[in-house]
């Protein structure tokens, strides 16, 4: 038996609230499903997205989200794209729909958007999306537990009044790479804005400020949401590590999860795996691709920039 034809196209404000209504099932958070509904359209989170849909019909079968964002390829800034909250209605799965959809998406960003990358953050085997061109890149998970260690100190970081030293750092941060996650004066308003109520912390050492950290407590689980030092060394990348143990240490926090660049480490309370979720996946939408350094570069993506 033939499919019936998937109509792609960028959603409408009925088509949204219905793809909103169908990955209910999965992102709940335990709302009713109206309100959770209603949350989803007025998030600035999900605002910033271009909503497409795949219809059979009138009923809204397929969906995702694009976020937008911009990769500096060797100095060169390119539109980017990410890939979130990729969905089948359960009556229609198993028939192509869901990767039909992203290749649609694909042409119309690049055509329309002048976009040369994509990204998405799979939640399931790597193996659905690489079928679909997108590589993976090894980048793990950290879990740092408190300790007393020697990392810098900390200081309460405004980030209303301090977001130009927050930039220079973190763009400073990345001038040794290549390849990395460039941020518009926008984007970093956007963040400020989602994040104002997480804890900014700039890093002290002799009365000098040597980066931030930017940490999400939940009852004492944490995640290290960003992060800004002046360089990658494995040194500077230990003593950030250190850090990060020692403010858990001294804010009672239990763990602190997030993306962290692989160092090597014999301490106990530093441990990286092997993600088994948000795994990093990337495609070229044009004829560049990454060298194999470049693809290393993207382990240092920060969970902040997680769609």
């Amino acid at each position: 038996m033939t499919n019936p034809q998937l109509d792609c196209h960028q959603a409408s404000h009925e088509e949204k609230c219905a793809a909103f209504a169908n990955v209910y099932e999965f992102w709940g958070n335990d709302m009713p499903l109206e309100q959770y509904v209603q949350w989803r359209l007025n998030s600035i989170h999900h605002q910033r997205a271009i909503w497409y849909v795949g219809t059979v019909g009138n009923a809204v079968v397929a969906s995702l989200g694009v976020f937008p964002m911009f990769l500096s390829d060797h100095g060169d800034v390119n539109p980017a794209m990410f890939i979130g909250a990729v969905h089948t209605h359960p009556d229609f799965r198993k028939r192509g729909y869901a990767a039909e959809l992203i290749s649609y998406v694909e042409q119309d960003q690049e055509a329309h958007y002048d976009v040369r990358w994509s990204f998405l953050f799979s939640d399931i085997n790597p193996a659905y999306y690489a079928r679909l061109g997108y590589q993976t890149s090894n980048a793990p998970n950290v879990c740092i537990r408190p300790a007393e260690v020697d990392g810098w100190s900390t200081e309460p970081l405004d980030i209303t009044s301090e977001i130009d030293e927050m930039i220079a750092f973190y763009d400073t941060n990345h001038l040794g790479q290549t390849c990395f996650l460039h941020r518009p004066r926008s984007y970093w308003e956007f963040l400020v804005n989602k994040h104002a109520k997480d804890q900014f912390s700039w890093l002290i050492d002799s009365d000098q400020r040597r980066g931030y950290i930017h940490v999400r407590n939940n009852d004492g689980l944490a995640c290290l949401e960003d992060f800004a030092v002046a360089d990658y060394t494995e040194h500077t990348l230990g003593r950030l590590a250190r850090s990060v143990a020692s403010y858990a240490n001294h804010k009672n926090i239990s763990e602190v999860h997030g993306w962290f660049p692989p160092i090597t480490t014999e301490d106990s309370w530093l441990q990286f795996s092997q993600r088994q979720t948000e795994i990093t996946m990337w495609k070229s939408l044009s004829d560049r691709s990454l060298t194999s350094d470049q693809i290393q570069e993207l382990a240092y993506f920060r969970h902040i920039d997680h769609v």
